[in-house]
Formats: C-alpha cells, sequence, structure tokens
C-alpha cells in the first residue's frame, strides 16, 4: 500500500532537518536526503519542485516552529524565569547530548554557510530568529521584565544560547550552554526587578 503524500513530504523535511543539524546546508545532498528519508526518491522534486533549497525552507520553518512552541511550553510550566531558563538549557543540552554532540541548531547551521547567498534561505532564518526573538521577550514580559527592554534582552539570550551550542559541539561538552545558563539567570532575575531598568 502506498504511503500518503503528507507521510513522504515529513518523512523529508525530517530527514533534510536531521542533516542540517548536522552538517549544514552546502554539504547536504539530495540524494543523502532522499536515502535518509526512505521516500520514494521520485516523490522529492514533486513535493518540493524548488528543490534542495525549498525542503530546506521547509525543514527551517518546521524547526522555528517546534522551539516557538518550546518556549510557550516551558513558560506555562514554569513558575518563575529560572525555572524557564533552566527547562529550555536542559532541552538544548539534551539533545546535544543525545546525539553525541553531532546536531547543532539547523538555523545556525544554514545561517553559517549560506546566508545571504540564498535570499528564500535568508528569510527563512530571519524568519526563525525572528520568531524566537518574540517568543522570548513575550516569556520575560509574562516574568516582569520590562516590556521596554525584553526584546533586546531576549535577543542577548538568544545569541548566547546560540553561540554556547556552537562551543559546547566544538569541545564536546554542555559546560558552555551551562555556564551561559548560570550568567543568563543573574541577568534576567536583575531585569524582572523595575529598579534595575531604571538604573540603567
Amino acid at each position: 500500500m502506498a504511503r500518503p503524500r503528507s507521510d513522504s513530504r515529513q518523512r523529508l523535511i525530517r530527514a533534510a532537518r536531521e542533516l542540517l543539524q548536522r552538517q549544514g546546508y552546502q554539504a547536504t545532498g539530495m540524494s543523502e536526503i532522499v536515502a535518509a528519508s526512505g521516500a520514494p526518491r521520485g516523490s522529492i522534486y514533486f513535493l518540493f519542485p524548488g528543490g534542495k533549497e525549498e525542503l530546506a525552507v521547509a525543514a527551517i520553518t518546521e524547526a522555528a516552529a517546534e522551539y516557538t512552541g518550546l518556549i510557550a511550553a516551558s513558560v506555562e510550566e514554569s513558575p518563575d524565569v529560572e525555572t524557564f531558563c533552566g527547562l529550555m538549557v536542559e532541552h538544548l543540552a539534551g539533545g546535544l547530548v543525545e546525539t553525541g554532540y553531532l546536531n547543532g541548531c539547523p538555523v545556525s547551521t544554514v545561517t553559517l554557510d549560506s546566508v545571504p547567498a540564498s535570499a528564500a534561505l535568508t528569510e527563512a532564518c530571519r524568519a526563525a530568529y525572528r520568531s524566537w526573538q518574540e517568543a522570548a521577550a513575550e516569556a520575560l514580559v509574562h516574568y516582569g521584565t520590562p516590556p521596554a527592554r525584553a526584546p533586546r534582552l531576549a535577543t542577548v539570550m538568544l545569541a548566547a544560547v546560540e553561540g554556547a551550542m556552537i562551543l559546547a559541539r566544538a569541545e564536546s561538552s554542555a559546560r558552555p550552554l551551562q555556564d551561559v545558563h548560570e550568567e543568563l539567570i543573574s541577568l534576567v532575575v536583575a531585569a524582572t526587578r523595575p529598579e534595575a531598568d531604571t538604573a540603567r
């Protein structure tokens, strides 16, 4: 019995995302994606007529939505900003450790090797980071960060965590994420106090 078209599409997206996490866009080939997905070889250009670029955009978009949802779910589970930061770092560190530090962030790997050369990938990566910044800013406001400061602080958080993930892969250690976690807690806890913001 033939698999539903939507199933083949999702398997291709998942395979592309996994490979992008490990080796970026330039090092990932279409035949490699098809082999990893198990989808019929002829389906990839039918489902993604724009080829590898279109498939990579779909993979980045899925990753962006997943992590935006993770931020929202972490807020629901966290009574305070310290717990929120801990849950986010725990999830990211867990993903690195489970894959032997092979899997990074698919958005950062594509950004590093294909932006700004590809307009489509540039926009997909930009939209992904923007969605994470906005979700993080909303979370910070929820915990008491002044709305005027929250977007800047969210940018600092995102930049610190993304950088820590790269360092963690290079060192094969979760320590960079743990270090960033500890420093971010000090930063965001201070930002939840009005006097900390007015003193700046």
